[in-house]
């Protein structure tokens, strides 16, 4: 099979992808072979083929936002049959033995296993999956394109939704305007929450009014025009992480939704700290990807993307990387169905 590997880490402009041919895998026990048929690409696959992220396996396929549909089966796998189309996002494997795995926490457990770092993901013809860590895409009506980005973003936003503890018509702010950002402002519209954001991206305030923000402008330099009952923050810049927290009110969560973040300091503890919750999305978990897949599928919650072969990956992570993507999100179609 074609696949693009990482097994050097460096500058996007250097190539640190290459196309290989790999052995099309088995599937044992009770694991599937699905056949990607889109994967998103998401920036961690970026930080991940840049070195930002170290290897976890060398050399190692990228890609965790992926549809296909299920074309073999291990001997002791029984929940799809062959032509099935199921998701598989960033979380591949936990091991349900762990106190983490038995109070419903998974995205602790300390075996994890995470699709396209710490095994072969979906920039490729084919992967493998134990068919419990699949999603079951057979109800669901949105087109293959649209579910791929859902695989990540989508459960990722629906993660820190859930941390946040916001209510139906209460006021929610958010720091940057990626996909995921995107997929929370459709859910909360459609709760009566209204929704501050804060972006320095003139398309992206464009497109952020475009789907109901009662308010954007730049946080940096200008403040809500209410303090808000919780606030999702997606920048690695923790220089920002207080000018977000003197705009929410006492008893409100403070989400982090970034993989890393540089320093953070709060010099006015008593004003910008005191009483506030601060929490941070850990990985992801299956339940929240099947909630939030229900969500979008009620909510029919498409997304401006751009279609990418499965050649042209390269250039499109560059084009990722400058960000000068057409489109919030890209998705990789293998041209099968």
């Amino acid at each position: 099979m074609k696949a693009w590997i990482v097994e050097e880490q460096k500058p996007i402009e250097e190539g640190p992808l290459k196309l290989v041919e790999l052995p099309i895998p088995e599937p044992r026990g009770r694991e599937i072979r699905v056949r990607v048929t889109h994967c998103g690409i998401c920036r961690t696959d970026l930080h991940i083929a840049e070195g930002d992220i170290p290897l976890s396996k060398k050399p190692v396929v990228p890609g965790h936002e992926i549809v296909g549909v299920v074309d073999a089966l291990g001997p002791e796998a029984r929940r799809f049959k062959i032509g099935d189309r199921v998701g598989i996002s960033w979380l591949n494997y936990t091991c349900g033995e762990c106190k983490y795995c038995k109070r419903g926490e998974e995205n602790y457990c300390p075996h994890i296993k995470r699709t396209g770092y710490d095994v072969d993901g979906g920039f490729a013809e084919y992967t493998i999956i134990r068919e419990d860590f699949a999603f079951d895409l057979r109800r669901h009506s949105l087109s293959s394109e649209d579910l791929a980005p859902i695989m990540c973003p989508g459960i990722t936003g629906h993660f820190a939704f859930k941390l946040s503890e916001i209510r139906e018509g209460e006021r929610l702010g958010m720091l940057g305007f990626g996909p995921t950002a995107y997929y929370l402002l459709r859910v909360a519209k459609s709760m009566d929450i209204e929704v501050y954001i804060s972006t320095r991206s003139e398309e992206h305030k464009r497109v952020a009014l475009q789907y109901g923000a009662d308010w954007v402008g730049n946080l940096a330099h200008q403040d809500f025009p209410h303090k808000v009952d919780a606030f999702i923050f997606f920048p690695t810049a923790g220089h920002l992480v207080e000018r977000a927290l003197a705009n929410t009110l006492p008893a409100a969560t403070l989400v982090l939704g970034a993989v890393a973040m540089t320093p953070i300091t709060i010099k006015d503890y008593t004003s910008n700290l005191w009483g506030r919750r601060i929490k941070t999305v850990y990985q992801v978990r299956r339940d929240y990807g099947i909630e939030f897949l229900e969500i979008a599928d009620k909510l029919k919650l498409t997304i401006e993307k751009e279609i990418v072969s499965f050649n042209d990956v390269p250039d499109a992570m560059l084009r990722l990387k400058r960000g000068e993507i057409n489109g919030m999100v890209q998705v990789i179609d293998f041209g099968v169905e």
